[in-house]
């Protein structure tokens, strides 16, 4: 009895203790599971259901040079980290916010339909849950992927799929 009663004295420092452990191995495992934007491509899909993992790795089956990884995120993901959705390569937009989202687009105006409503068909709609409008693939303003061409080249593979 005596054993709990020291357990249960001192059970704020066991927890803050776990609270740090997690946290630590949690920014080791981002650190080993990660790279820099020079060396993955960043897809940002504004859909309400999405198989990001499954999606990302059918998009790496063809990834080009110099890659080592393509991320594939919905916007949720971004939600208080604003900076790193401002240096997407990939964005997939419905119709309705694209002008919300200008900024963060290399040609607001010149984005390719990768889902019609009509239809009900677009690419990766195995992965893609898209809803009942019209959604738009675009590059990225800030991508780093503009000149060596990856990002277009993972954005045609994108539109490839079924």
């Amino acid at each position: 009895m005596k054993i709990l009663k020291n357990i249960f004295k001192k059970l704020y420092l066991f927890v803050a203790w776990a609270i740090v452990a997690f946290i630590f191995w949690s920014w080791i495992f981002t650190f080993a599971t990660d790279t820099s934007p020079e060396r993955k491509i960043t897809v940002y899909c504004h859909v309400p259901e999405i198989s990001g993992t499954e999606l990302a790795v059918k998009l790496e089956e063809d990834k080009p040079e110099g890659i080592k990884m393509i991320k594939v995120h919905s916007f949720e993901y971004v939600m208080f980290d604003v900076e790193s959705i401002e240096n997407g390569d990939i964005f997939i937009l419905p119709e309705s916010l694209i002008s919300e989202y200008d900024e963060l687009l290399i040609d607001p105006e010149g984005g390719i339909k990768i889902y019609d409503s009509e239809s009900g068909t677009g690419s990766a709609d195995s992965c893609i849950g898209y809803s009942d409008e019209d959604y738009y693939l675009f590059l990225g303003a800030k991508s780093a992927h503009l000149v060596d061409g990856a990002a277009e080249k993972v954005a045609e593979n994108l539109i490839g799929l079924d």
